[in-house]
């Protein structure tokens, strides 16, 4: 990563300038990882939720649902 211009703008700062730049990547670099780590557990819980709610409704029709031809009575 020697072209990296990130790499060279830090290189340019001063040592505290430097730390500080350093502590806000990363505190970046955690607050996505977070927002990730939610958008993957609502998508899991919206399609559990989904999938029962699918399969109850399913369920429900099913009992509710002629079928055709009817059997002669």
């Amino acid at each position: 990563m020697k072209n990296d211009p990130i790499t060279l703008r830090l290189a340019s700062l001063s040592e505290h300038d430097r730390f500080l730049a350093q502590a806000q990547m990363a505190r970046a670099e955690a607050i996505v990882e977070l927002f990730g780590s939610l958008a993957r557990v609502v998508r899991r819980a919206w399609t559990a939720a989904r999938g029962a709610v699918a399969s109850r409704a399913k369920a429900y029709t099913d009992q509710r649902t002629r079928y055709w031809p009817h059997a002669q009575a």
